[in-house]
């Protein structure tokens, strides 16, 4: 069995006991995802045997994941893998994979988590990817399958990383050390168009219901007014999850909105997510319901929100003609702004960026707030006869 090595060489097959691969492996919770997290050099090289090694470490097709180290829903069966970067301005590469409970899907192709980003940067400084550099270290990220620089901003005093800190985040029981995740423009990286509305446009009327599409974060994001299919936009996430006639009735316009971009039908499945927004009404700048597609039933919308949906969300926000802005407090403008999403769990803290005023806004940069906690790290063992 041929791996690749940290190097770019090869090294020994993996090490077998009693019947069992033994493969090096860190469980992290990133924001409010959790999921493992992997060097590349301790993987397969060939994507094939990697995902049936994935697909046994977390046993998603069994409901209760009682067989491998995956949560039981979408937010814990997120897969890091992490590797030193070749890419001009970037120290590691982050490749991310998504597994759905109830699935044997293996979503490798389907953008970046910005929760578990928040992951990377401290796991690539213990493993010695990165050298800590002060009392707190920048590590820059480079997103593969979205081609997204990410800088994490990670507490490192005395030398170490460390997990332990003030920053509360929703969503999460216990404060932790902070991670600011900051990403750069340009956006468009995933339809290629370089630009954050890649239709072209800021508004959509698909089926009679206005959208805006944007391209950013390492995520596509469909979004939507609750007021526009009869919703309020306050639904619990256990009442969303129980929609199955808002499921239905956003599916077809999600994928036209997919075929307006020209993507593939496999990627509109694995990248398009959509959210629902309306008026704030807790505090923040806008109310959203991060949601995910018939494929992932039945856990429909995530329990926080997602922090590739988040900087789609605030990007929207700020760009004026979008269904965003229509109901955003922030409202566009120079400099740099706060932006806070509610969702079923609290508040997101999210600081934007912008250029200009008017219709000739533009976003530069929008940053995170997260948090990361390394739950353990050793050695996760899989069935050997997954490799043959």
């Amino acid at each position: 069995m041929k791996y690749f090595s940290q190097d770019g060489g090869w090294k020994e097959a993996p090490r077998i006991e009693h019947g069992l691969v033994a493969v090096p492996c860190a469980l992290y919770r990133g924001g409010t995802s959790k999921g493992p997290v992997f060097l590349a050099s301790d993987l397969p090289a060939d994507r094939v045997l990697r995902n049936q090694l994935i697909l046994a470490a977390l046993n998603p097709d069994h409901p209760g994941q009682i067989d491998g180290v995956g949560g039981a829903e979408t937010l814990s069966n997120k897969v890091v893998i992490v590797s030193p970067s070749r890419e001009p301005g970037a120290d590691v590469d982050y490749k991310f994979i998504q597994l759905t409970p109830g699935s044997t899907v293996v979503r490798d192709d389907c953008g970046t988590s910005g929760n578990m980003a928040a992951a990377v940067g401290p796991f690539a400084l213990e493993r010695g990817l990165v050298r800590t550099n002060g009392d707190e270290t920048k590590v820059r990220i480079f997103a593969v399958d979205s081609r997204m620089l990410i800088s994490a901003k990670v507490r490192s005093p005395d030398g170490e990383v460390t997990y332990r800190g003030e920053t509360a985040i929703a969503g999460i029981s216990h404060a932790a050390a902070p991670v600011v995740l900051t990403y750069r423009a340009p956006f468009g990286n995933l339809t290629g168009t370089g630009a954050p509305t890649p239709t072209g446009n800021r508004r959509e009327v698909i089926d009679g219901v206005p959208v805006t599409v944007i391209d950013a974060g390492g995520a596509l994001a469909m979004i939507f007014r609750a007021d526009a299919v009869g919703r309020t936009g306050y639904e619990s996430k256990a009442a969303l999850d129980a929609d199955e006639a808002l499921a239905v009735r956003m599916e077809p316009i999600r994928r036209e909105a997919g075929r307006r971009l020209g993507l593939r039908e496999a990627f509109v499945d694995d990248a398009l997510g959509t959210m629902m927004i309306a008026p704030a009404r807790d505090g923040g700048s806008i109310s959203s319901r991060k949601l995910s597609t018939l494929a992932d039933a039945p856990a429909r919308c995530h329990a926080a929100h997602s922090g590739s949906g988040a900087v789609c969300l605030a990007i929207a926000a700020m760009l004026p003609g979008t269904v965003a802005a229509e109901i955003s407090t922030a409202g566009p403008g120079g400099g740099q702004r706060e932006f806070g999403i509610e969702h079923p769990s609290g508040i997101m803290s999210v600081v934007v960026e912008t250029e200009g005023s008017g219709a000739g806004t533009s976003v530069s940069g929008v940053s995170l707030l997260r948090t990361s906690r390394k739950l353990f790290d050793g050695t996760l063992y899989v069935p050997a006869d997954v490799l043959r």
